[in-house]
């Protein structure tokens, strides 16, 4: 028969037989193990917890009225050094400063090759030269044009002179000559002679063509009496005509009779239209050659002004070589030699004066104006820099807001540019005063005001008493108060309001009341530096323990 072996079984195997007994008595010992520490640590935070009453202690301090802005610092001001639209297309053939380099008015930033515009310019002043020359040439002949053209002309018009005065009879005896004419032109002597004789002797050729009529007429009629008195009558003064016109005799003109002085008397006429015609054309010439001269004169004066091509060439010339606009420091670069500048060559920026684009919120803008005095802090500097806001935008952006800037004092302030800077504008500062929380002054029925002070007590059992002040200069969190009751280490409840400014805190947490009246909650050894503690654990006015 068969021997039975008993084997042993140990507590693994127990385990292994009940896998899911065993994660649920894990599950529950872990619940077990929170439950013990999270009511350990609510008894103990129950036991550390405790209230406080917000106060303040009065002290002389400073109350300064500023808004803060947040804005960019940029260059006090910035330059562009830029080749002209004429020498875009020339290269550069040296660069002679590189970004980082500090650099004065006119100094050399680079030059261009000036190969082709040297050849523009001597093309051009040999054609200003030839245009000088034509210019004086054309001048002078019209000058002398203009002297031959007048001396003919005037020549012309003196003969036509003449011979309307002497009516072309150049034989004068003057041996002949009464005194009746003397002084006068042969033109005068005619007329007067022509017009003395000319009604009297048409007088007698009227009654002669008259007669011969009435003698025709007698003829036929064969009236022989009457025609023979009529031809008697015709007889006499055919005589008395050529009386008449032999007495119209110019003897010193060599005229003799009426048919003679009449023939020239007729000739006046057509002297006179060749004299108007001569003065005609003299007063042409004049005028033409007047007109020849000023306009050879103009184009001469023209010639001897700076031609504007060569001038644009000279120009063009000059800025080949780029200078620099303002005293500064090279901030970016865009120059290789070999290439061609197609824009801005360099940028130059004061980066010593400093200034702050700052924007200011509209409900801001009224309170400030330039001039006021700025504290400027950034990551870049351990100390707060100063400076004079100098401008804010008379009209707002598009966001409803204006810009502004501060100009910083000196020039060793250690910001800059680019970076982002806060800024403190002061509108006005009142030392050695008191100041509490806006919200520590209350009003009275009346309309009198006054804060409430500690009398005793601690934490939320303190007592306190009103003391009357009077409210001065104001900020967006504080309010001067004077008063005759008032001493300087009064503690001040931080809001009038009975029902207001009660605190709940714990040891944890290690809420603690700064000396203006703020709640600082943290750890102690990391408040701001300069922090005065008014109250919280451990003791200080307002907490527990505290005075």
């Amino acid at each position: 028969m068969a021997e039975k072996t008993q084997t042993r079984r140990g507590p693994l195997g127990w385990v292994k037989r009940h896998k899911k007994l065993t994660i649920f008595l894990v599950i529950v010992l872990v619940a077990a193990l929170v439950l013990v520490n999270v009511l350990g640590k609510t008894d103990k935070a129950a036991a550390d917890s405790y209230q406080f009453v917000r106060t303040t202690v009065l002290t002389k301090t400073t109350l300064s009225d500023t808004v803060s802005v947040t804005g960019t610092v940029k260059a006090g001001s910035s330059a562009s050094v830029t080749a002209s639209d004429s020498v875009k297309t020339y290269k550069v053939t040296a660069v002679n400063v590189a970004v980082g380099d500090t650099v004065r008015k006119g100094d050399v930033i680079a030059t261009l090759d000036t190969t082709d515009v040297e050849k523009q310019i001597a093309n051009a002043q040999l054609q200003l030269s030839d245009t000088r020359t034509d210019a004086r040439k054309n001048y002078t002949q019209a000058v002398e044009d203009q002297t031959t053209n007048l001396a003919t002309a005037q020549e012309n018009l003196d003969k036509a002179q003449k011979n309307y005065d002497t009516l072309g009879i150049d034989d004068y005896y003057t041996s002949m000559a009464s005194a009746a004419n003397s002084g006068k032109t042969n033109r005068e002597i005619v007329t007067d002679w022509y017009t003395r004789y000319a009604e009297e002797i048409a007088g007698y050729e009227n009654t002669l063509a008259n007669l011969n009529i009435q003698l025709t007429q007698a003829q036929q009629d064969g009236d022989t009496a009457r025609a023979d008195g009529l031809q008697g009558q015709i007889a006499d003064y055919t005589n008395r005509e050529n009386i008449a016109k032999g007495q119209c005799s110019i003897p010193e003109l060599g005229l003799q009779g009426f048919d003679a002085v009449s023939q020239t008397y007729n000739k006046i006429e057509q002297y006179r239209e060749a004299l108007e015609q001569a003065q005609q054309s003299y007063q042409n010439s004049a005028t033409s050659a007047y007109r020849s001269v000023d306009n050879a004169e103009t184009k001469l004066a023209q010639s001897q002004r700076e031609d504007d091509t060569l001038t644009n060439l000279q120009t063009a010339l000059e800025n080949c070589t780029l200078t620099a606009t303002m005293d500064g420091t090279i901030t970016a670069l865009d120059a290789t030699v070999g290439a061609v500048c197609s824009g801005t060559v360099a940028t130059i920026q004061d980066v010593d004066n400093l200034t702050v684009e700052v924007t200011i919120p509209a409900s801001s803008v009224g309170r400030l104006k330039t001039g006021l005095q700025c504290n400027i802090t950034s990551d870049a500097t351990d100390d707060t820099v100063t400076g004079i806001l100098t401008r804010i935008d008379p009209v707002a952006n598009d966001n409803g807001s204006f810009g502004a800037t501060v100009t910083v004092n000196g020039q060793d302030s250690g910001l800059l540019v680019g970076i982002s800077a806060k800024v403190e504008i002061v509108i006005s500062t009142k030392d050695n005063v008191f100041t509490v929380p806006r919200d520590a002054v209350g009003t009275n029925d009346d309309g009198s005001t006054y804060v409430l002070r500690k009398t005793g007590g601690e934490g939320v059992d303190m007592t306190f008493e009103q003391v009357a002040v009077t409210e001065g200069d104001t900020n967006d969190y504080y309010v001067e108060i004077t008063g005759s009751d008032l001493n300087e280490g009064d503690v001040i409840r931080a809001t009038a309001d009975l029902t207001q400014g009660i605190e709940s805190g714990t040891s944890d947490s290690d809420v603690q009341m700064m000396e203006n009246g703020d709640l600082y909650v943290g750890d102690g050894s990391n408040m701001p530096e300069g922090t005065v503690v008014m109250g919280g654990p451990g003791g200080g006015p307002g907490g527990p323990g505290g005075q």
